[in-house]
C-alpha cells in the first residue's frame, strides 16, 4: 500500500497535474495559438468595421463634393439669367445654390470629416475640400448680395430711377450692400489661400479646383475694390449730404485739343434730393457775349494756360483733365458768374453714340432721326451742310435734351454706366471733381481723363486745332516708334509721327477762309508726351530740324511729363511729319541681370478715325521673350514689333530673359 502510494505520488511532485510534462506544453502552446487567433479575429473584424466605418463616412465627403459642384452650376445659372434680366430665376438658382452649398459644410464639416482629417495623407484633402466649401460659402454669399442689387440697377424693370429722379432709399441700399460684399471675396480668397493640393492622387484636382476659384474671385476683388469706393459715393453725388452742381460739357472730335474734343456746348447738371435738373444749353456765342476773353488765375504749373486772358474754349488744352476740369470751371464761372460748381462731365460726339447705340435713335425737332451710326456725321462733319450759324447751333440746343433723355430715361442704367465706362477707356468720356478723395475714387477706375502714371516706355501723342476749324474731322495720324532697348533698363526712342488731311475739297464760290467753319485747311500743333525721366533729344517738321522747346508742366498732383511740340498748316490731302528722338532711363524694369520686363502704356486721342501705331521694339543683346509676346505684337529677328489702332488706353508688359 505504501509502496503503490509512493509510486502514485512521483509523477504528482514532477508536473503537479498527475499528466505527462510534454503533453502539458503542447496543450500550452494550443491555448496560446488559440488566444493569438482570436485576437487577430478580433483585430480584423474591429479594422473591417472601421473601413466600414470610414468608407460609410467617406459616402458623406464624397457627397460634399458633390453638393459643391451642384452649387457651382447653380451659380453659373444665376449668372445667365442675370445678364437676361430674369432676375426671378436667378435668386431661385442662387437659393438652390445656398441649399447646396449648405449641405456640402455639413456633409464635410461632420464627424466624418473631423475623423478622415486626423488619417495620415488623407487628412490634407479633408482639409483642402473644407476650405474650398468654404470659399464656395463666401462666393454664394456675394452672389445672394449680387441678385438683391443687380435689379435695381439693371433692366426695363429698374426702380432706381424714375424720370430724371433717382431714388435715394434705394441708391443707399446699393450702397451698403455692395460695401457688404467685400468682406465676402476677402474671406473667399483667404480660403482658398489655405488650399494646398498636395494629397496624392487627389491634389492635381484640388489644385484645378482652386485655379478655377482664383480666377474668378481675383479679378472681382480687383474690380470690387476700384468700384465699391465709387458707388459708396453715389449718394454724395446726386444730392444726399447736400445740392451738387456739374458743368457738363459736349466734346466736338472735329475740333482737337490735348484734352480731347473741343468743349464747346455746356449746360449745368444740378442734383437735390436726387431729382436732377439742367439749365439752359450755352455754345461758343453764348460765351463770346460775355467777352472775347476771360481773364482768371491759372492752375498753378499749368503750363498751357500760356497768357493771362484766354477764350473759355482754350481752357482744356492740357491733356490733363485734372487740370483741364480745373481751369474750364475757372473760366467758365468768369464767364458766367454766381454758380459754384462741384466738378465737369465730359462726352464727345462718339461717346454720345454709344449710349444711343443702347437707348435707340431719337427725332430731333430740326434734324430728324438722330442715330449711333450718324451721330457723330451729323454733328461733327457736317458743318457745311448748314445755311447758317443759327441753324447749327439749333442742333447744338437739341443737343443736351437728347443727352438727357438717353441718360435718364429708359432704364438699362447698367448698360449705360457700362457705356460710359467702355467709353472712357478711349478718353470720349471724362470726369472731374473739386472733392481731392471722390475725384481719387474716380481715377482709379480710369474715369478722369488723366494720362498713364506710368514709370517706364509711354507714347502720348496730341493735336491742338489752332484756326477753329471742324478740320480735325478728317485728320489721320499715324506714330511710328523704335525703340532700342539696353540690358540696363534704358532706350533710345526715335518717333515718327504723320498727320494727313484727308478732307474733301473746298468748294464753296468764296476763296477759303483758312479758318472757321467752312476752311478745308488743317493749322494744328502736334504734343508728344514723353516717358517719365526722359531726356529729349532733337526733334524735326517735315524732315528740316525745328526748333521744338522742352515743356514741363509742375502742376500738383498729376503725374507730369515732359512734352515738345510742331506746328502743321495742312490744306486738303496734304500731310506732315515730325521726328523726335529721346533716350529713356527706364523703358524697362530690370528684375535681375538676366530678366527684364518692357513696359508700355499708349493714351489715345479721341480722333474720329482713331490713331494707327507701329512699334518696333529691338531687344538688349543676348536677350529674347520669356514667353508669349502680348496679342497684336509679332516676335522679329531682333526683338518684336505691334501694329495696331489705339482707340483705347493701351497697356503692355513684355518678359524678357537672356540666354
Amino acid at each position: 500500500m505504501t509502496t503503490d502510494e509512493s509510486t502514485s505520488a512521483a509523477p504528482s511532485e514532477d508536473s503537479g497535474s498527475g499528466r505527462h510534462p510534454g503533453m502539458v506544453r503542447v496543450k500550452v502552446r494550443r491555448r496560446r495559438r488559440r488566444r493569438r487567433r482570436l485576437i487577430v479575429v478580433g483585430v480584423l473584424l474591429v479594422v473591417v468595421l472601421v473601413l466600414v466605418a470610414l468608407a460609410l463616412m467617406a459616402r458623406t465627403l464624397v457627397s460634399a463634393k458633390h453638393e459643391a459642384q451642384a452649387a457651382q452650376q447653380d451659380l453659373t445659372s444665376a449668372k445667365a439669367a442675370l445678364s437676361a434680366d430674369h432676375f426671378g430665376q436667378a435668386r431661385a438658382y442662387v437659393k438652390e445654390a445656398r441649399a447646396h452649398v449648405d449641405q456640402a459644410r455639413s456633409d464635410s464639416g461632420g464627424l466624418s470629416g473631423d475623423v478622415w482629417s486626423v488619417i495620415p495623407v488623407a487628412g490634407g484633402a479633408v482639409d483642402d475640400e473644407r476650405y474650398l466649401v468654404d470659399a464656395l460659402d463666401q462666393t454664394t454669399s456675394v452672389a445672394e448680395l449680387g441678385v438683391q442689387i443687380y435689379p435695381i440697377v439693371s433692366g426695363r424693370s429698374a426702380e432706381l430711377m424714375h424720370g430724371q429722379r433717382i431714388d435715394l432709399k434705394l441708391l443707399q441700399d446699393v450702397a451698403d450692400r455692395t460695401s457688404a460684399i467685400g468682406p465676402h471675396i476677402d474671406q473667399a480668397l483667404a480660403d482658398l489661400d489655405q488650399v494646398k493640393g498636395s494629397t496624392p492622387i487627389v491634389g492635381t484636382s484640388v489644385k484645378n479646383a482652386k485655379a478655377t476659384a482664383l480666377s474668378y474671385l481675383a479679378p472681382l476683388q480687383e474690380t470690387y475694390r476700384d468700384n465699391a469706393p465709387i458707388i459708396s459715393s453715389l449718394p454724395a453725388l446726386v444730392g444726399a449730404d447736400g445740392p451738387r452742381t456739374y458743368l457738363l460739357a459736349m466734346l466736338n472730335p472735329a475740333e482737337q485739343r490735348y484734352s480731347g474734343g473741343g468743349a464747346l456746348s455746356f449746360t449745368t447738371l444740378r442734383f437735390r434730393d436726387g431729382v436732377a435738373s439742367f439749365g439752359a444749353s450755352v455754345n461758343v456765342d453764348d460765351i463770346l457775349a460775355r467777352g472775347d476773353q476771360q481773364v482768371w488765375a491759372p492752375v498753378v504749373g499749368n503750363t498751357f494756360h500760356r497768357q493771362p486772358a484766354l477764350r473759355v474754349t482754350s481752357a482744356t488744352f492740357s491733356p490733363w483733365w485734372s487740370v483741364s476740369g480745373e481751369e474750364l470751371i475757372r473760366g467758365y464761372q468768369k464767364a458766367f458768374p454766381g454758380t459754384r460748381y462741384d466738378g465737369v462731365i465730359g462726352i464727345d460726339l462718339q461717346g454720345l453714340a454709344s449710349l444711343f447705340r443702347i437707348t435707340g435713335p431719337i427725332d430731333l425737332p430740326s434734324f430728324g432721326q438722330i442715330t449711333a451710326d450718324n451721330l457723330v456725321q451729323t454733328l461733327g462733319g457736317s458743318y457745311g451742310n448748314f445755311d447758317s450759324v443759327e441753324q447749327r447751333h439749333r442742333l447744338n440746343d437739341e443737343l443736351v435734351p437728347a443727352f438727357r433723355q438717353k441718360l435718364f430715361e429708359g432704364g438699362k442704367m447698367s448698360e449705360k454706366v457700362k457705356s460710359l465706362a467702355a467709353s472712357a477707356k478711349g478718353r470720349h468720356f471724362v470726369t472731374y471733381f473739386r472733392g481731392p478723395l471722390i475725384r481719387h475714387r474716380f481715377a482709379r477706375v480710369g474715369l478722369s481723363g488723366d494720362l498713364s502714371p506710368t514709370f517706364y516706355d509711354y507714347i502720348g501723342v496730341f493735336s491742338q486745332n489752332l484756326n477753329g476749324s471742324k478740320t480735325d474731322y478728317w485728320q489721320h495720324r499715324t506714330v511710328d516708334s523704335t525703340v532700342h532697348l539696353k540690358d540696363d533698363g534704358s532706350a533710345r526712342v526715335h518717333l515718327h509721327i504723320t498727320v494727313r488731311n484727308e478732307a474733301p475739297p473746298y468748294t464753296l464760290p468764296v476763296p477759303d477762309p483758312k479758318a472757321g467753319y467752312t476752311t478745308r485747311y488743317l493749322l494744328t500743333r502736334i504734343g508728344v508726351f514723353m516717358p517719365r525721366n526722359a531726356t529729349f533729344g532733337d526733334a524735326e517738321v517735315n524732315g528740316k530740324t525745328y526748333g521744338a522747346k522742352l515743356h514741363l508742366p509742375t502742376v500738383t498732383g498729376v503725374r507730369n511729363r515732359k512734352y515738345v511740340e510742331g506746328t502743321m498748316m495742312l490744306n486738303s490731302g496734304q500731310s506732315s511729319t515730325m521726328d523726335v528722338t529721346y533716350a529713356v532711363k527706364n523703358a524697362a524694369e530690370v528684375v535681375s541681370p538676366s530678366s527684364l520686363i518692357y513696359h508700355l502704356d499708349v493714351d489715345p486721342q479721341d480722333l474720329v478715325v482713331p490713331e494707327n501705331l507701329r512699334v518696333h521694339v529691338v531687344w538688349p543683346t543676348g536677350f529674347h521673350a520669356g514667353g508669349d509676346l502680348p496679342d497684336g505684337w509679332k516676335a522679329t529677328a531682333t526683338g518684336a514689333t505691334y501694329t495696331g489702332v489705339v482707340a483705347d488706353k493701351a497697356s503692355w508688359a513684355i518678359p524678357l530673359a537672356k540666354g
